[in-house]
């Protein structure tokens, strides 16, 4: 995500039924300070304007090694998205 979506980001989530508090960037701000944890979020886009949004954070461990996980540290996290369309292409792109 870019920074001039972040603005955005926590707007569409705000609004959107499928967003739990753990997709708010505070949250992230939170997992990246506590947990020095890289924070991946990725936005879907039409004409400019958010459709989906999906919070990613790279964790490293000496003994489970890399992995991508949506909101670590937290009982929901995953998709917002305004269709299933939207949902499928943002899990493609993390594929």
């Amino acid at each position: 995500m870019r920074r001039e979506d972040e603005k955005a980001w926590d707007e569409y989530v705000y609004k959107s039924s499928s967003s739990t508090f753990y997709h708010q960037l505070g949250w992230r701000n939170v997992v990246k300070k506590t947990y020095k944890h890289k924070p991946i979020y990725l936005v879907a886009k039409e004409n400019g304007e958010i459709k989906g949004v999906l919070p990613l954070f790279l964790m490293r461990s000496v003994i489970f090694g890399k992995k991508l996980v949506s909101v670590p540290f937290a009982p929901y996290g995953g998709v917002c998205a305004d269709s299933e369309t939207v949902e499928k292409a943002l899990i493609d792109e993390v594929k």
